[in-house]
């Protein structure tokens, strides 16, 4: 077990003592709530046991118990007493990681009653960044180099230029670090260039990003697509992709933006190593020319499959299910359903709802399912309005990542019978927080009965 919490309050700032002790009784307070999130022990318990938090011993005992329990969260809320022994800010770190946070979506609910009482809870996360941060000057150079050792095309971010090598091997050889002007003129500099701010939520599905002087809000779901994608959206409402930005800022010879454009004051390098951030495919081919068509869903560029029905392009992840690519020619689950369509038996609404999952229904389902996604993607989210643009657009990707649960639950097979599908389905339209122009339930309902050929509207159903 890590013992590193045990005198942790001994060596506190009376700040840090306060936060320290506020996040240990809300970790005291939300065990139950957070046991009953983890449904399955990875990748937690590895985290844990890989952070030392626990120990090996009681990784092996939890993963065997685990498996006989009649109460899975009982186990872990076992482990997570065993954690609170030795209770150490770093635990949270862990707790609300990206990797976590994706794996078991509930604790996004606990993360944000955390968020509520402590606001800069991120930056006492951070804390043991803070002695590189302070060396902005020293921990450029160490990036670059580490950078320079992985590096391959220009467009990923990865390659420095030979003249910037060159030069870095110089100043390394030759620069005095105990020199205190020449670091100071140098962090003075950097730190104006950088606008750092340690106030960034990294979970957020928006980012903002600066590199030299010009800054923008990174859309992290635009970036889970492609390198080249235009994922940042700047303040007068363009669209560019991260080379893009690099070369907007002035920084066109680095061909680095994995180094030159930073969130919070860190490189995105830095958040794509610390899981914060995807790591973006990579561009199909060097030179190749910009494809002038768009996915169907999402209308964004990139590596795209053509219906030979109707000839639309579609990413092989935005279409339900997802296209093989070994598939060719291929059609559309759109052309699919149509075709289906011209001769089909009614039914009662109660029939469809209580039949099992086949494959006939699956379709349906993703036909549904897609034409929610193209609503929100194509005709939504490119036309949030520049007033209040952060907030609306975070309400929208809020909605796509359940949309996101909805869509893996159907590709895994989690739902048994139609009905199930609809009552997740409903889960999102009773949102409180759901705007109505954004995503209707009247549409929902609608396509989901002419897919299905119900008869008429049951005025006795619960579900539609």
């Amino acid at each position: 077990m890590a013992t590193g919490g045990s005198d942790l309050s001994t060596r506190m700032s009376s700040e840090n003592k306060v936060t320290y002790n506020t996040a240990l009784s809300l970790f005291k307070k939300y065990k139950v709530e957070i046991s009953d999130a983890i449904n399955t022990t990875f990748p937690f318990l590895e985290c844990l046991r890989d952070h030392g938090f626990i120990t090996n011993e009681i990784y092996k005992e939890s993963e065997e118990s685990f498996k006989i329990s009649d109460s899975k969260q009982k186990v872990i809320y076992k482990v997570l007493n065993e954690v609170e022994k030795t209770f150490d800010l770093s635990l949270l770190g862990t707790l609300f990681s990206d990797v976590i946070m994706k794996k078991y979506p509930g604790l996004n609910r606990i993360y944000k009653m955390f968020t509520k009482v402590i606001p800069d809870l991120d930056v006492f996360l951070e804390n043991d960044e803070k002695e590189d941060e302070d060396r902005p000057d020293v921990q450029l150079k160490l990036d670059q180099v580490n950078s320079s050792e992985d590096s391959t095309e220009s467009n990923d971010g990865d390659k420095l230029p030979k003249a910037c090598t060159s030069a870095l091997k110089r100043s390394m050889g030759t620069v005095d670090l105990g020199n205190n002007s020449t670091l100071e003129k140098a962090k003075k500099k950097r730190r104006t260039m950088q606008h750092t701010d340690t106030n960034v939520n990294l979970h957020s599905e928006i980012l903002p990003v600066t590199c030299g002087t010009t800054s923008g809000m990174l859309i992290k779901r635009k970036l889970e697509r492609g390198v080249t994608m235009k994922c940042i959206r700047s303040n007068d409402g363009n669209w560019f992709s991260l080379r893009e930005l690099e070369i907007r800022g002035g920084y066109e010879s680095a061909s680095n933006w994995k180094i030159s454009v930073r969130c919070g004051g860190k490189p995105l390098r830095k958040l794509i190593t610390d899981g914060i951030l995807p790591i973006p495919p990579r561009a199909p081919g060097r030179g190749k020319a910009e494809n002038s068509e768009k996915c169907k869903i999402c209308q964004d560029e990139g590596k795209l499959f053509c219906c030979i029905a109707c000839l639309g392009f579609f990413h092989g992840n935005c279409h339900l299910p997802p296209v093989e690519s070994e598939r060719n020619p291929w059609r559309c689950t759109f052309c699919t359903i149509e075709m289906g369509q011209r001769s089909q038996k009614c039914y009662k609404e109660s029939e469809i709802l209580v039949r099992q999952m086949g494959s006939e229904e699956k379709l349906k389902c993703d036909f549904v399912l897609l034409k929610v996604y193209r609503h929100l993607e194509s005709n939504v989210f490119p036309y949030i309005p520049h007033e209040n643009y952060v907030e609306q657009a975070s309400q929208c990707l809020e909605k796509l990542r359940k949309l996101d649960e909805i869509k893996r639950n159907l590709i895994e097979g989690q739902y048994r019978r139609v009905e199930e599908f609809v009552q997740a389905m409903n889960l999102i339209f009773q949102d409180p927080g759901r705007n109505d122009s954004d995503l209707t339930e009247a549409e929902f309902k609608k396509h989901f009965k002419e897919v299905f050929a119900i008869q008429k509207p049951n005025l006795n159903s619960s579900l539609l």
